[in-house]
């Protein structure tokens, strides 16, 4: 558990957000950004991944996979969740790569 001066995040509380949750805020940070052109898109992405995890004493590597992790298995039971999640690839392959079909 961390105490009131750390600057860490709390583990268990990383890993136990709901992934309907975890889409809706993903959404919600590319909305700001989502006209900007791919290369600068995806540049402005890794420097906020960056600097997400050195501040909060994270491993990038850990953050990586627990993205990964709940972008690519799907819920059982929790279509909403999917769907959110299969849009944000949607997005970057339509945006990012510039692919004309999903």
């Amino acid at each position: 558990m961390t105490n009131s001066l750390s600057n860490r995040l709390d583990r268990d509380k990383l890993l136990m957000i709901p992934r309907d949750r975890v889409a809706s805020v993903a959404h919600a940070l590319l909305s700001g950004a989502n006209h900007e052109p791919p290369a600068e898109l995806t540049a402005g992405i890794a420097v906020l991944f960056y600097a997400i995890a050195e501040r909060n004493g994270t491993d990038p590597e850990e953050l990586y996979h627990l993205g990964r992790k709940l972008i690519t298995d799907p819920s059982a039971y929790h279509d909403k969740s999917n769907a959110q999640m299969e849009s944000l690839r949607d997005f970057f392959g339509l945006r990012v790569r510039n692919e004309p079909v999903i």
